[in-house]
């Protein structure tokens, strides 16, 4: 990356991912934010507040560990193009596997927004872990350019959250109040599923967290979940009533 101004450090136990992301999204930055644990390090790559690649040194991770466990290569393929990868220093697996006629360009493109999303999607689950977020430009050789707009990173990343407790800390009590906030203008564009619209209209400063969860048009678990990714983007607020006790509600995590 050019320059290596780190404009903000933490740890995911101070500052949650979700309220992370929304912040780089809201003011557009370009930047490489990572994700420092005993067990790997993952990057994620920012354009203009939107997420465009990740990687991370855990194997499993990879892309060609990826598409063998996903039966997309062969063992074969596998080893011959790790095989190129070791005659060829520096170049990118993906370019050699369609090199090698293993994957077409469009298969890869496919392969290697998956492969972002899964690397995505496990860091809403580390409850430990040191944040570096840098601001500044890459080469473009650093990355293999896809876009996935941050807003829909926070929301699909909340709702796999396997902790639900995680979740319901956040949102208060069962008696507390949400009430839909005014859109800001980096959200002008954002676009939510079905259940999501649903919910976000069920919002009107009178149903509490209870019935939100309850009534809400998915699973008590994943509406709680969707509600918190509202809260953290900035699309509703909460609102506690007084005399709210500090009874929370109680969804299971597997749903």
């Amino acid at each position: 990356m050019a320059g290596d101004e780190f404009v903000y450090r933490g740890t995911l136990n101070q500052t949650p991912l979700p309220e992370m992301l929304a912040t780089i999204h809201r003011y557009g930055v370009p930047g490489v934010m990572e994700f420092s644990s005993e067990e790997a390090t993952k990057r994620v790559f920012f354009l203009d507040g939107d997420v465009i690649f990740a990687t991370s040194s855990h194997r499993n991770e990879s892309l060609g560990d990826y598409l063998l466990r996903e039966g997309r290569i062969s063992k074969a393929q596998y080893k011959a193009s790790i095989d190129q990868l070791r005659r060829s220093p520096g170049r990118r697996h993906g370019s050699v596997l369609v090199e090698l006629g293993f994957l077409g360009a469009h298969e890869l493109g496919t392969a290697v927004r998956e492969q972002v999303q899964l690397i995505l999607w496990s860091l809403f689950n580390w409850d430990l872990g040191e944040v570096r977020f840098g601001v500044g430009r890459f080469r473009d050789d650093e990355v293999y350019k896809i876009k996935i707009p941050t807003p829909r990173v926070v929301l699909s990343g909340c709702k796999r959250i396997t902790d639900a407790k995680k979740v319901t800390s956040k949102l208060g009590g069962r008696t507390t109040v949400f009430r839909q906030a005014e859109r800001p203008d980096h959200l002008a564009l954002i676009r939510l599923e079905s259940g999501e619209q649903q919910l976000l209209d069920m919002i009107d400063g009178r149903r509490s967290l209870f019935e939100l969860c309850e009534q809400g048009p998915m699973t008590a678990g994943l509406n709680a979940r969707v509600l918190y990714a509202f809260t953290e983007l900035g699309l509703v607020h909460r609102e506690l009533p007084v005399g709210a006790g500090g009874i929370r509600i109680h969804v299971k995590n597997k749903e």
